[in-house]
Parts: C-alpha cells; structure tokens; sequence
C-alpha cells in the first residue's frame, strides 16, 4: 500500500518539475512542506524519482561530443545504477577509521590503499569524525591526487596554492594531504559555499592563508603570483549525471555553449596569477571534448604553457563519476 502511495507521489514530483533547479533541491523543498513524510518514506520517494530519471532518458544528451578516450557504450549504461558513496582515509588515520565502521557494523569495501566505497544511503557522520579522519570524495576526485603527485614540491620551500573554485573545499583538503609545505588560498564566486569551505576545512584541521569571494570571469586584481592553481571550473557536470540523472533529459545545448564560454574566460583570466614555471591543473566534472581537450589546446596555443599530462578518470565501470584533469607549466609570461 505505501509503495503505491509513493510510487503516486513521485509521479506527480516528476510532472510538476520543470528542470529549472536540480532536483535534489526541489525535493527539499516538497519535503520541508510536507512533514508528514517520515524518513523511510522520503528514501522511497526520493529513490523512485530518480530511478525514474535512470530509466526514462531516450538517449544522453550530445553523445557524439562526449570525448573520444571514453567508452561511450559503457559510459552510457553506466546512467541505470546509482553511484556509490566514497571516501578518502585522512593520513595516518586508517588503523583508527576503520576499526570505528568496524565496531558500528558498517558495511564497507577498500578500494586500494586509502579509498572506501559504501552503499549510496550510508551514514558516516555518528561513526568517523567527517573530514578529520574521514572524507566524503568521489573516487575519481580522489584519483586526481595522480596529477598532483607530479608537481615537485620541497620542505624547505613553502608553495603558495591558490584552489581558485574551491566549492565544498574537498580538493584543498587533498591538497594539503599531497603536497608538501603548502599555504593555501581559497576563493569561489559563491559566499555561502565559501562559508561552507571554511567551516569543513576547520573540521579538517586546515587554516586557509586566505578566503576570498572571486567572480573569475570578471577582471580582478592580482597581488602576488602562485606557484600552483588549481582551477576546477564550472562545467556541464556530464561525468556527474549519474548522481543527477534529471540532467539526462533536461540538459540543453545552449548550457554547454554557456559553460564552454564560462571556462575560455576563467582560463584567460588566471594566466597571469601562474609564476613561469609554475603549474596550472585543469580540471572539470565533464566528458565533453569541448569542455576539456579543446580548452587545453587554446592554453597551449598561448605559447604560455606546457602540457605535463592530461586525462579522464574513468568512473563508470565502478559506480563513480568521470572526470577530466590537465596539469600545465607556465613556460613564459
């Protein structure tokens, strides 16, 4: 009888959303105005709403401009299973993290030396203390640490990183956790995401040399040079779209144009913060060649930068999200 009743419920969700919000918004909002679901019945009803996106799409938007590099076939299929939670054990952390899933009876699975992955509805945060011991990051964003290794860094000279979208701040939390004698600066267009950042990176044990609320499509002001910037720009999210798969039937090509003009400018507007022989890591959430190879080659095509290497993180054939990074030098001003 319930499953009937939600199974109603996520019907008339799905008609009444327009695609104008993502859909785990909209659903936040129907759930806050109707408090008589309890949180059983929000799972189910979230669950075959997005089943109902899984299943439904006719085909994936622009599939002949996902990149060459990726399997499509599989990528495609990949959009019928929900992706699984993952997340990153903190150095020197893993001995006590995992006898803590451990003794709370956590269902988990080690994916080499520093990874988990989870069931998607697993609840970390009265187990591990998130972020200190544990963080919550996709596998993929996690593999990104491969392209930073390669950045030479020395304990006896500090290297000042600017993480220029920094979002939730996951990445400057990977950041400080790779490389060596680091300060790190912190920006993002949005305030209340910026707040957020600050508050997870404090939970992390992390104090930024500086938080700033940047628009970078816009000129701004550059007091000093980095020795590394991390750019992980605004982007379609097309490697994502298996954890918000209303994108698969409400993306439209004028987005993609949007971001596509989004990111020319953000990378016009960065060359200068680079110091020669710095670096400059690319990266976006997308499968899209205009997104990713096609912005690396107008870098290269400055005569600015060199590539050091660049390529997809491939997420699909184990339940994670796709992704693309390029790490660059700056060889002249």
């Amino acid at each position: 009888m319930h499953e009937i009743i939600h199974q109603n419920i996520a019907e008339n969700l799905i008609k009444a959303y327009d695609g104008k919000e993502p859909f785990a918004n909209y659903l936040k909002k129907y759930f806050a105005a109707n408090k008589k679901h309890g949180s059983r019945d929000r799972k189910s009803i979230t669950a075959m709403c997005y089943d109902f996106f899984r299943t439904h799409f006719k085909e994936f938007p622009f599939a002949h401009k996902i990149a060459t590099t990726i399997n499509k076939e599989q990528f495609i299929a990949s959009h019928q299973k929900q992706p699984l939670l993952f997340a990153r054990i903190r150095p020197w952390q893993k001995t006590k993290v995992i006898q803590k899933l451990k003794d709370a009876n956590v269902l988990y699975k080690e994916i080499g030396e520093m990874s988990l992955s989870f069931v998607n509805t697993t609840s970390l945060q009265n187990v591990v203390e998130i972020n200190k011991e544990l963080v919550i990051q996709d596998l993929s964003s996690q593999a990104v640490a491969g392209l930073l290794k390669l950045i030479p860094t020395s304990l006896d000279k500090v290297m000042n990183v600017w993480d220029a979208c920094a979002a939730s701040g996951g990445k400057s939390i990977l950041m400080f956790d790779v490389l060596n004698n680091i300060k790190i600066h912190v920006s993002d267009v949005r305030g209340s995401i910026l707040h957020n950042a600050e508050k997870r990176l404090a939970e992390a044990g992390i104090r930024p040399t500086s938080l700033q609320e940047i628009d970078l499509t816009q000129s701004f002001e550059i007091k000093k040079q980095f020795d590394f910037v991390f750019a992980d720009v605004p982007c379609s999210g097309s490697g994502t779209w298996g954890r918000t798969p209303e994108q698969l039937i409400y993306f439209k090509e004028d987005q993609l144009a949007h971001y596509v003009s989004l990111q020319s400018q953000i990378l016009k507007n960065i060359i200068s913060t680079v110091v020669v022989e710095g670096y400059l890591l690319y990266a976006t959430c997308s499968v899209f060649e205009d997104e990713n190879e096609t912005q690396v080659t107008a870098l290269l095509a400055t005569g600015k930068f060199k590539l050091i290497q660049q390529n997809y993180f491939i997420g699909y054939t184990q339940q994670a999200d796709t992704l693309f990074g390029a790490l660059l030098q700056k060889i002249s001003e």
